[in-house]
């Protein structure tokens, strides 16, 4: 028995050396498979330590655990009646293209043309999610390696990317949560080693690697009047990019401790994504004999992340009671999105803070954890329409344990609950373009071509599709349920 598991905590290890990624999921919901959700950068009793705060591996015995997750989102935006008189009107089809276009506007669509309605975009999800880990000791109270997984159900990777303006007009027409949706489905990975420098001091390191897809496209549409007939040719490549973190636990005297831990910026880069389309009889520009279209795209990041913090252990009787605290410091301030652009308005780096008690016996251990996260969004008064709430949350967790002669099992249950604060956002009709504010996207000065003289009276003042337009409230909860097996040998 022992044999085996060993051979499948090693190989589980070898594998996540080689795909290693950072997790939106675990810096959202936490690891479902730990009894303390929200304050494992505080203390690491499992296989979590690997990603959350590695110095902990060298504290804890060899043993695999297996998990199963499932994040329940109930998210909802109440999106504001448009006032009348907003609505982009039909007559913009006479108007000359170049000039709807000029500066930083985009060719719109006449409202009653959209394809989707306005809010119509589907909010809740359910997602479930295995986790995999492994600690093994490779000095004994010196050195330890670690490794964790997160496998969405759902595949390795999803990609859902939209706009944050009025470009969105084109496809949803409607808002979404900005740090949700296809962040939290993605394949993610950690590998770490922690290491005791003294009898006061353990140290720990490791690495995140994000994965990405890069795809170019070659089109040829063999009738320009009718471009539903097509010829396509894709090309794909998986690409990664590593990045960092290290850890730090200090244990100045009996039963204090202190502990912080910094993870370095990861994410995919800004991949370009390049589309080359030819046209049976076109009239290119230049020597180039094919349309090119161009655009960038990335996904998951995860900004700089500094915690610091501090438990103290009283024991009773075989148990120790931990209470605990942190804080979290994130540098949302250089937060890129997922076309690779960083917002007009500039996010706020934050604070956010967890505590919580912990109880450990060799039989059991037990948690309950509290956290508050403050949104790094600023007021979405202007073009932008980035939907974020702050959080406040609540885990429990129990995990039991059954002693063999060789081994030990146990199993557990975790459960948290975060509740996103009600937030309203209304927009600021006095703010210019130039100065972030809404585009009129139906210019007042537009040449009517069927009226050169008398111009579109229709364009006079402010007309936009744009989805966040007069406003809107959000509000919602994240649930997260995990169970786990894990075996201690």
């Amino acid at each position: 028995m022992m044999s085996i598991v060993k051979i499948i905590s090693a190989t589980v290890t070898f594998m996540l050396m080689l795909n290693l990624n950072g997790s939106s999921v675990l810096e959202l919901v936490g690891p479902s498979d730990s009894v303390n959700s929200f304050t494992p950068r505080i203390l690491s009793t499992g296989a979590e330590a690997a990603y959350f705060n590695p110095a902990y591996l060298v504290m804890l015995e060899d043993s695999f655990k297996v998990g199963f997750g499932m994040i329940i989102q109930s998210k909802q935006i109440n999106h504001f009646a448009r006032p009348s008189g907003y609505d982009v009107p039909g007559e913009i089809y006479n108007a000359d293209q170049s000039e709807l276009t000029k500066g930083d506007r985009y060719v719109p669509i006449a409202t009653e043309d959209l394809i989707n309605e306005r809010g119509s975009a589907e909010y809740d999800s359910f997602d479930m999610v295995l986790t995999i880990g492994a600690v093994k000791n490779i000095w004994r109270n010196r050195l330890a390696a670690g490794a964790y997984a997160v496998l969405p159900t759902s595949g390795i990777q999803t990609q859902q990317p939209f706009f944050n303006d009025e470009r969105e007009q084109y496809f949803s027409n409607s808002l979404h949560y900005e740090l949700y949706g296809d962040r939290l489905k993605q394949f993610s990975m950690a590998f770490a080693l922690g290491g005791r420098v003294s009898d006061f001091l353990s140290l720990g390191l490791g690495v995140a690697v994000t994965t990405y897809t890069v795809t170019r496209n070659r089109v040829f549409v063999p009738d320009g009047s009718n471009p539903s007939a097509q010829i396509i040719n894709s090309e794909m490549k998986v690409g990664g990019s590593a990045a960092p973190y290290f850890s730090f636990i200090a244990n100045p005297f009996m039963g204090l401790n202190l502990t912080g831990t910094f993870h370095f910026p990861t994410n995919t880069g800004v991949v370009e994504l390049n589309n080359e389309m030819q046209v049976w009889n076109w009239d290119y520009e230049g020597d180039k004999k094919y349309i090119e279209a161009s655009s960038k795209m990335t996904a998951g990041y995860q900004p700089i992340k500094f915690s610091g913090g501090i438990y103290y252990d009283f024991e009773y009787r075989g148990y120790k009671l931990t209470p605990m605290g942190s804080f979290e410091w994130t540098r949302w301030s250089t937060y890129i999105n997922r076309h690779g652009q960083k917002p007009l308005d500039k996010w706020s780096d934050t604070f956010s803070g967890n505590w919580g008690f912990h109880l450990r016996h060799k039989d059991r251990k037990a948690a309950i954890d509290f956290t508050f996260v403050p949104s790094p969004v600023p007021k979405q008064d202007g073009r932008e329409n980035y939907v974020d709430n702050d959080r406040f949350g609540f885990s429990v967790g129990y995990v039991e344990y059954f002693h063999f002669d060789q081994f030990s099992i146990g199993g557990g249950i975790t459960s948290s609950i975060q509740f996103l604060l009600s937030r309203k956002e209304e927009k600021n009709l006095s703010r210019g373009e130039k100065e972030g504010g809404i585009v009129d996207e139906f210019p007042d000065d537009a040449t009517n071509y069927f009226d050169l003289e008398g111009g579109f009276p229709e364009a006079e003042g402010l007309q936009t599709n744009n989805p966040g337009f007069p406003g809107w409230k959000s509000k919602g909860f994240v649930l997260g349920v995990g169970i786990n097996i894990e075996i201690l040998y």
